[in-house]
């Protein structure tokens, strides 16, 4: 199992391997959340209020689903 905050994620073994065995999927993903980091801090910032769904700007990050973090930042609120 990993844990992150309150998050867990069960891996079965053969899945493990997957991961250990392809870095190239875990660089590509963790360059994917930095790439967007910026992106999502300013959108978050911009839809503090907000009780309607707020499109992000053109240039935004398009790997990030803008619908879905807008739901779960208002949840948490």
């Amino acid at each position: 199992m990993i844990a992150l905050d309150r998050t867990s994620v069960n891996l079965k073994i053969p899945e493990i391997e997957y991961l250990l065995l392809n870095p190239t999927v875990l660089y590509n993903q963790l360059a994917r959340y930095w790439m967007a980091e910026p992106d999502v801090t300013e959108y978050v910032q911009s839809v503090t209020g907000a009780t309607a769904f707020v499109p992000p700007k053109d240039s935004a990050c398009l790997i990030v689903q803008y619908d879905l973090l807008f739901d779960r930042f208002n949840v948490s609120l």
